[in-house]
């Protein structure tokens, strides 16, 4: 078994990389409707998860591999909601 550092480090990677999968669901819906209600719902909820993982993200410490993949989905979630009209 892991210590528990290592283990909250783990916690704290999976909590990252499932808000953003999150988001990306979120405005991939709201890219694929076409109900103003629910693209607006949507695009702020992915909006929040991307402003989530971005306020947590410093105070973690991924290993290398894991922060690159978080750095892929946040790019993929930046770039789904600037497409909805998102600015940054």
């Amino acid at each position: 078994m892991g210590s528990p550092l290592n283990e909250a480090r783990h916690i704290q990677d999976e909590f990252l990389m499932t808000d953003l999968d999150v988001g990306i669901t979120f405005a991939e819906i709201a890219l694929d409707s076409n109900d103003q209600d629910k693209i607006k719902r949507n695009t702020e909820n992915a909006r929040k998860a991307y402003e989530t993982v971005l306020h947590f993200l410093p105070q973690t410490t991924p290993t290398q591999a894991e922060r690159a993949k978080i750095n892929e989905k946040a790019a993929s979630l930046k770039s789904l909601l600037q497409r909805l009209g998102e600015t940054f």
